[in-house]
């Protein structure tokens, strides 16, 4: 009832859109704490090959396996304690979500055909443009590419190079640090 003495209800929707996204809320968090344990999981199970300073390429995952962990036992928290606020998803954000997955496997697959660092470049951009739904001129487009570079060689400097984990060469990499003899 309401403050006037009528009795008031819920629509069949707000109580659909509710179920649901209590639903959707538990399967997402039941499916990121499982994928979270698999990546910790695999993490430890990782080669120690620990160098003079004592970090090792089983290092970088055991780090990012144990905060994802902790974020989602964070999210378990909160959705327990009714804190997440959460609506259903919408047509055209699962799209971009399936979207998002063709180009990270179609970036899985690419690295190993022109090497980590180009394949980055070009994911960066085509997620830019797709995903994030940005409208790119061509300078600005040619910008997240230059950027998607530098940063897949830095990547491959910190995991190829220095952390000895092995990434698919190209011919950007070849020629930068394959003549440097590192």
């Amino acid at each position: 009832m309401n403050s006037k003495g009528a009795a008031t209800s819920a629509t069949p929707t707000e109580v659909g859109d509710a179920g649901t996204t209590k639903a959707s809320k538990t399967v997402a968090t039941i499916v990121l704490a499982a994928l979270a344990v698999f990546y910790l999981v695999n993490a430890l199970l990782l080669p120690n090959a620990e160098t003079d300073d004592g970090v090792g390429p089983k290092m970088f995952p055991l780090v990012v396996g144990i905060v994802l962990l902790c974020t989602t036992l964070l999210g378990i928290v909160s959705m327990l304690r009714g804190k997440a606020d959460g609506r259903p998803v919408t047509g055209s954000e699962l799209l971009h979500v399936l979207w998002g997955i063709v180009l990270f496997a179609l970036f899985t697959a690419s690295i190993f055909l022109i090497g980590f660092a180009e394949a980055a470049a070009i994911f960066s951009v085509l997620t830019t443009m797709t995903v994030f739904g940005v409208r790119l001129s061509l300078r600005k487009a040619v910008w997240v590419l230059f950027l998607g570079l530098i940063i897949g060689m830095i990547l491959f400097l910190i995991f190829d190079v220095w952390l000895n984990v092995l990434l698919p060469v190209g011919w950007l990499e070849y020629l930068v640090f394959g003549g440097l003899g590192l």
